[in-house]
């Protein structure tokens, strides 16, 4: 009888560890770097491990790399008016009265933000227009200054860049949902380096060299997408180490500059001014 109870103890003790083990709760802290961020010695462990730090730099990482509070050159905005203007997203492209604002930043520069007429009014073109400009304006100078336009469309989850037309498009419920996640100023961030980066640097010999060299990517979806998503992936972590010093935890800090030296040397330099 003692024998039979020690052996449901036993029984019941595995069930409920395998039930802990199967939660579907996610995890975006690398195991190998768990020890770091709860005080540990700040060595990285993950020596000879090829796996990416996060699945993305953005979704998921719980990590505000630009906060609403970092200093921006945003002026004011000015309605224009209702004009014929190509913005995807929606089919047909092009749009014959979509809304279309100006807005203005130091330095002069100007970048039009197109909101497709399926807004129907310009009171919400308007709103959402507002909750692009100081995001834009959060930007580096270079970057910034390489985007002609932002075009916006009422619709599903969805954003894109443009880089031959220097824009980028995006809908108002990934605005939305950005913002609810406090990653608005990084999804903006990260399409602008495509608009800047990809046609200049994505497939060049030095990034390449800098790839293979480093043989390890920051994200599963820079991994899975080295010609194109690598750089917009990477240069979110280096503009923030570079500007925002001890902004991302040690143990990050100390990943990136291990696993991948030669990509940062090769965007730091952007970044510095």
């Amino acid at each position: 009888m003692k024998l039979n109870s020690y052996c449901s103890i036993f029984y019941l003790s595995i069930i409920l560890v395998f039930t802990n083990c199967t939660s579907d709760e996610k995890i975006f802290v690398r195991d190998d770097l768990k020890n770091q961020e709860n005080g540990g010695d700040g060595e990285n462990t993950n020596e000879g491990d090829n796996t990416p730090l996060f699945e993305f730099s953005v979704s998921g990482t719980g990590i505000d790399y630009i906060k609403s509070t970092d200093p921006d050159t945003f002026l004011s905005i000015d309605y224009l008016g209702q004009f014929e203007k190509e913005i995807p997203g929606v089919d047909p492209t092009l749009d014959s009265n979509a809304y279309v604002f100006e807005a203005t930043f130091t330095g002069g520069k100007k970048i039009g933000i197109w909101c497709r007429s399926n807004f129907g009014t310009l009171q919400r073109a308007t709103e959402y227009a507002n909750k692009l400009t100081d995001k834009l304006g959060k930007l580096p100078v270079f970057m910034r200054d390489e985007l002609n336009h932002v075009a916006v469309f009422s619709g599903e989850s969805r954003a894109s860049a443009e880089p031959d037309g220097k824009f980028f498009f995006i809908s108002d419920e990934r605005i939305d949902e950005r913002i609810a996640d406090n990653q608005l100023e990084e999804t903006v961030f990260h399409e602008t380096v495509h608009v800047y980066f990809e046609k200049r640097y994505g497939t060049s010999t030095a990034w390449k060299n800098a790839q293979n060299a480093d043989g390890i990517f920051v994200t599963e979806y820079a991994e899975d997408n080295p010609n194109v998503e690598d750089i917009p992936e990477t240069a979110i972590f280096v503009y923030t180490m570079v500007n925002y010093p001890r902004r991302l935890s040690q143990n990050i800090e100390n990943w990136v500059i291990e696993n991948i030296p030669n990509r940062y040397e090769f965007l730091e330099t952007f970044f510095e001014d």
